[in-house]
């Protein structure tokens, strides 16, 4: 389907968001990064861990980061509090197609554990690596990011945003996305949402710590192809709809990037 512009306008400006954003007790390293063309780059988007590959445009960086921070919002106001996680995600990508992303091909699957947190660990990492490893660069990227939630200091601001977003109580929900650039198709996302349903609460997601017992796993893949144009089109708009959110929900990891082997 061919991208209308006034349509994803016209889509947007009726799209209601939270009344306002949520306060998390964190100010300084918040808010929309400087984006540079020539490097990778890796922030906290909500629940969600945005890496960019080198070469992908700065403006293009932005927009992205303002229709995933768009989707998010959107989406969690539309299932409210449904307690299907995965409702969640089928409402994020639904909002993405209606703004210049294409959903080339999408999948869910689950699994249920009875055992310790190794195990979840081992079976999250596990699919992280299968799903992105096609992709140069995009797996160590990722791994980057779990390696500065796992060992920096809790109090760094994209972690405890990343905490806030992804903890409800007994069921976790976050994700991940990789930007690219493909030969053919240009610009293109994998995406990966994971969501956890345990029949303890969750005390901290991703390098879980959770309480022996049945653990829920589900996990919905996507890979997207991206109009560039039709994002930064629509820039100004999202600018304008997202800035009150900006400051509380998007926060640059800063993190030095693996070294390979």
């Amino acid at each position: 389907m061919a991208f209308d512009h006034q349509s994803a306008k016209d889509f947007i400006a009726r799209t209601d968001l939270p009344s306002q954003p949520e306060l998390f007790g964190i100010n300084a390293g918040m808010g929309m990064p400087d984006f540079e063309t020539s490097s990778q780059q890796s922030l906290v988007v909500g629940s969600n861990v945005v890496s960019f590959a080198s070469g992908i445009d700065a403006k293009l960086r932005q927009a992205i980061t303002d229709t995933s921070l768009f989707a998010q919002l959107a989406a969690a106001r539309a299932v409210n509090n449904d307690p299907d996680p995965l409702k969640f995600f089928d409402a994020y990508f639904t909002y993405l197609a209606n703004i210049g992303w294409v959903i080339q091909s999408k999948q869910t699957a689950e699994v249920n554990y009875e055992g310790d947190t190794l195990e979840v660990h081992k079976a999250i990492l596990g699919v992280i690596t299968s799903f992105l490893s096609p992709v140069a660069g995009a797996l160590q990227a990722v791994l980057s990011v779990l390696s500065g939630l796992q060992n920096m200091n809790r109090n760094a601001p994209f972690i405890t945003l990343f905490k806030k977003q992804s903890q409800h109580g007994n069921i976790g929900r976050f994700q991940f996305t990789c930007i690219y650039s493909d030969p053919e198709q240009g610009p293109v996302a994998r995406a990966i949402a994971f969501s956890l349903q345990a029949d303890n609460t969750l005390t901290q997601v991703l390098f879980f710590k959770l309480q022996k017992g049945k653990t829920n796993f589900r996990r919905s893949e996507g890979v997207l192809s991206i109009d560039a144009h039709a994002l930064i089109s629509l820039q100004s708009q999202l600018t304008t709809k997202l800035k009150a959110y900006h400051s509380a929900y998007i926060a640059d990891t800063k993190l030095a990037p693996l070294e390979e082997d």
